[in-house]
């Protein structure tokens, strides 16, 4: 009984120590996306109406060579530290609902009509974007329904 034992407790010793390493400390997180942090003014990880109205002018902000429209780049620069933060994988679902033709670039008539697209992420009708609408994924669910 004790020789199966030991090679349990060795595997169960060796699972933790690589669960350890895994873990990262919370200062380590990497910086929100582009987009949410030039449109969540207050920095709440949410989008108040306001935030929302004003989508179209945060966004113009990002147009680094005044050319009217965002570029990927503009949209999700490269890290600034070589293997440090990579770009996110996928489209985010705020790039999701501001690129409605899908060509990556948002376009001046794309930055204008951001309020009008923001708004379709907003699944309870509450006038805000909250942490949860902006998850990718299933849309949070009211419990009020």
């Amino acid at each position: 009984m004790k020789l199966h034992t030991l090679p349990l407790m060795v595997l169960a010793l060796a699972a933790g120590g690589l669960q350890a390493q895994d873990a990262k400390p919370p200062g380590n997180r990497p910086p929100p996306p582009v987009l949410l942090k030039a449109l969540d003014g207050d920095k709440d990880g949410s989008l108040s109406a306001e935030e929302i109205a004003n989508s179209s002018t945060a966004l113009l902000e990002l147009d680094k060579n005044e050319d009217g429209k965002l570029s990927p780049r503009e949209i999700s620069p490269p890290p600034k530290r070589k293997g440090k933060n990579p770009p996110p994988k996928g489209p985010l679902v705020i790039v999701k609902a501001l690129d409605l033709d899908k060509d990556r670039f948002l376009s001046a008539e794309e930055i204008e009509d951001a309020p009008e697209s923001l708004a379709v992420l907003d699944k309870n009708g509450d006038g805000t974007i909250s942490k949860a609408e902006l998850k990718p994924g299933k849309p949070p669910v009211d419990p009020a329904t």
